[in-house]
């Protein structure tokens, strides 16, 4: 999980913390946080992030980040 803080941290969103839920539903973070996770992400594990990952359910917590994480690069 430290990851994904480090990944929110990196884009300018230091307000978000791993006990946060629903970030997409309440407009905690919008789409334009979401491209700019993604690049994040795409630079840390230094491969693109399929677009079929890239729906805002994924984004709705850490856990949720995570789990994609694991699915999209076999770990998180």
């Amino acid at each position: 999980m430290q990851t994904i803080k480090q990944l929110f941290i990196n884009i300018g969103r230091t307000d978000i913390n791993e006990s946060m839920q629903n970030l997409v539903s309440d407009d905690i973070i919008d789409s334009i946080d979401i491209m700019a996770l993604v690049a994040e992400i795409e630079r840390f594990y230094k491969a693109p992030l399929s677009a079929e990952f890239i729906v805002s359910e994924n984004f709705e917590n850490f856990t949720k980040i995570s789990a994609m994480l694991k699915k999209a690069y076999g770990q998180a």
